[in-house]
């Protein structure tokens, strides 16, 4: 390319003068000049990010230092100025109180609770925080209050040897009447069998497992019945005794000090066991009845008890506010909750840790008000049903009446989708007793083996892939004494349904099947009792009968089960109960009883429900009386009614049980051997 260049003096061009010049090179110099003036732009811009992204980071940590400064210097005057000035509540206004409480949310629940300040920092806790106490404790934040920390005095000397993570607990009425203390660590159960020792506490209440999930919250600070015993430094723990119950267990410790001759000491170790690992109890009776256990073992003479969970504040304040709310609601007829809250907190940190915790008391001390104390013991129990048959004064009615009356019914408080959809409708022999959602038992339409009886392994509610995967069938999953999901009861196959019914038998794994009724009631009865069942339906199981036993009480069958296609075969045993006529109750309440010395697994009856809920809460009953020597008929009931419509559903059944319950105590009275209690668990063989 030839490029030309002329001079212009305003008036003529001058001669072109030519130079050969490289295009190329020239555009380079353009593009070299345009990148550079890009990467300036580029850099500006990336500068210009940078600063305020350094300036929003200047600035969020200015608002935490402020925030940190406001949290620090906050003056017990402001947190006083916090708090609510919330009224006692009379024990005839409780249930109306807490309704309004939970109403729009709990939005009054909530706004008390965080009203109440999580540390008052007019007391200090430079005790906790010096160096050699720091490995001591369990949580960096949760830390006793100088002034009223538990002081330890026959230690070794050395710098913090009077230091434990706990701290005394005023009661309703009585000064330290509790200890609230964290869970024993590896390095502090030395110390924590001396604070034992020092303040002569008799009982000490447990209120968390040693391991929840992945997580230690506790050290196991007794020996196992294997060990025996063990030694802490001076201290002889000594184990004599484990009693264990459902909820609960409890252990009878020795407790010696080396130190001092002949001074045994007896120390009752009640570990509560059905707190989970998040959120509450389900039933707040469970707290109730594990205080009942505690103050059964209270020595007037005895120090303070000591509570402990993990951290020592959340379940610990908990099972406190309800032990000393009980005896303030006794005493007075009222309870100051918020008030004794806001004094648990000036004593230690973060009791009564979450919202959940708070509004838990308030349930525990209702259902107390509400259904007063129903537990019997076996020594009790014929002179207690001769009470309850009296009649009230008042109403003419007699007192086990007026306890029926007060059982809640709890109609509808869970849904039934699935039982009423107009596929499943025909499946229903009674329309008005349709399995919960909830707890029913799902039949699977794919008969994978590897899948057989896991329902029973998974929670409670069940996915809206697993409902998609499986058929309706009626019935229900029930919880034992021992456990949840430890009964079934079923309605009695229809005709259509009867292949669902073994199908379920087969996937769940049930040894036992118990009909409450005779061959009279229907002619769908004889899908359970005829002599040979070939390829019912399209679920390819194959029953037969390959004995039968007749009583005068019952018929005894033994019965093979078998799946053709997979060539697997089980033995199972079905009962029919001959004394149950048209009536509410069976004619002799002994006959009963002693058909339930035979019996151990699943069961089947008509509509599933209410002859199923007697036998279910009579052996439930047979369980607790075999374990604790006592019976809680009501609870019983109560707690059947969540779990299936009509259980238990009149007056006649619910005074027939308490009969029985008598039947039962003079059983257990006449046994030399009672029942296996790990044979309890039905639904499946293990």
């Amino acid at each position: 390319v030839c490029l030309q260049v002329r001079a212009f003096n305003g008036k003529h061009y001058s001669e072109p003068a030519s130079e050969t010049t490289r295009p190329v090179i020239c555009l380079c110099v353009v593009n070299d000049k345009a990148l550079i003036g890009f990467l300036v732009f580029l850099i500006l811009i990336t500068s210009l990010a940078l600063l305020v992204v350094l300036y929003k980071i200047y600035i969020l940590r200015r608002r935490k230092v402020f925030i940190y400064s406001c949290i620090s210097f906050v003056t017990p005057s402001d947190e006083e100025e916090r708090l609510l000035n919330v009224e006692p509540i009379p024990a005839d206004a409780l249930l109306d109180t807490y309704k309004k409480k939970l109403a729009d949310e709990g939005r009054l629940f909530l706004a008390e609770f965080q009203s109440i300040p999580r540390i008052f920092s007019k007391f200090s806790m430079k005790e906790a925080k010096k160096n050699w106490n720091a490995i001591k404790n369990r949580y960096v934040d949760i830390l006793p209050y100088d002034y009223n920390r538990v002081q330890l005095t026959t230690g070794n000397g050395e710098p913090g040897c009077d230091y434990i993570n706990a701290s005394f607990i005023d009661g309703y009425k009585e000064a330290k009447k509790y200890i609230a203390a964290q869970g024993p660590k590896e390095e502090t159960i030395t110390d924590f069998w001396r604070m034992v020792w020092e303040q002569k506490s008799s009982v000490i209440v447990m209120v968390t497992r040693c391991e929840e999930g992945s997580r230690v919250k506790c050290a196991e600070y007794w020996p196992s019945m294997e060990r025996g015993a063990e030694i802490f430094e001076e201290f002889v723990v000594k184990v004599n005794s484990e009693d264990h119950c459902p909820d609960y267990t409890i252990r009878h410790l020795s407790l010696t000090n080396k130190r001092e001759k002949n001074t045994e000491r007896e120390v009752t170790h009640i570990q509560f066991l059905s707190w989970p690992d998040h959120g509450v109890p389900g039933d707040p009776h469970l707290l109730l009845k594990l205080r009942r256990r505690v103050n059964a073992f209270k020595n007037l003479f005895s120090g303070p008890i000591v509570v402990h969970c993990s951290a020592g504040v959340g379940r610990t304040g908990t099972y406190i506010s309800i032990d000393a709310m009980m005896e303030g609601l006794e005493a007075e007829g009222r309870v100051d909750i918020y008030g004794y809250v806001v004094q648990l907190r000036r004593q230690r940190c973060l009791m009564v840790q979450v919202e959940a915790q708070y509004i838990l008391i308030y349930q525990a001390l209702l259902e107390h008000n509400q259904f007063g104390e129903t537990e019997i013991s076996l020594s009790e129990l014929h002179s207690t049903l001769s009470t309850l048959k009296e009649q009230s004064t008042e109403e003419e009615s007699t007192l086990m009446h007026e306890e029926f009356q007060r059982m809640p019914v709890y109609k509808n408080w869970r849904t039934y989708n699935a039982g009423i959809t107009e596929e499943n409708k025909q499946k229903n022999r009674s329309s008005t007793v349709i399995p919960y959602d909830y707890n029913r038992v799902l039949v699977r339409l794919d008969d994978d083996p590897s899948h057989d009886s896991e329902d029973d392994e998974e929670e409670e509610e069940s996915s809206d892939e697993e409902e998609e995967s499986s058929k309706y069938i009626n019935a229900s999953h029930i919880g034992g004494y021992w456990g949840t999901r430890c009964f079934i009861t079923a309605q009695t196959p229809l005709t259509d349904t009867a292949a669902d019914f073994w199908l379920m038998v087969h996937q769940k794994k049930v040894s036992h099947i118990i009909m409450l009724s005779d061959s009279k009631l229907d002619d769908s009865v004889t899908l359970l009792v005829s002599a040979f069942f070939l390829l019912l339906g399209q679920c390819d199981i194959e029953v037969e009968v390959t004995s039968t036993e007749t009583t005068p009480v019952f018929i005894s069958r033994m019965m093979s089960i078998r799946h053709v296609k997979r060539k697997e075969s089980r033995a199972l045993r079905h009962y029919q109960f001959l004394k149950w006529g048209d009536g509410e109750v069976p004619e002799k309440a002994q006959d009963l009883v002693d058909m339930l010395r035979d019996i151990r697994n699943s069961f089947v009856f008509s509509d599933g429900s209410s002859r199923c809920g007697l036998l279910v809460a009579l052996w439930n009953l047979l369980d607790s009386a075999e374990t604790e020597k006592l019976v809680d008929v009501f609870q019983v009931v109560k707690t059947l009614r969540k779990e299936r419509a009509a259980m238990i559903s009149n007056i006649i059944q619910a005074t027939s049980k308490s009969r029985v319950s008598a039947d039962i105590t003079e059983y257990l009275n006449k046994e030399e051997k009672s029942l296996s209690t790990g044979s309890l668990i039905t639904a499946k063989s293990n």
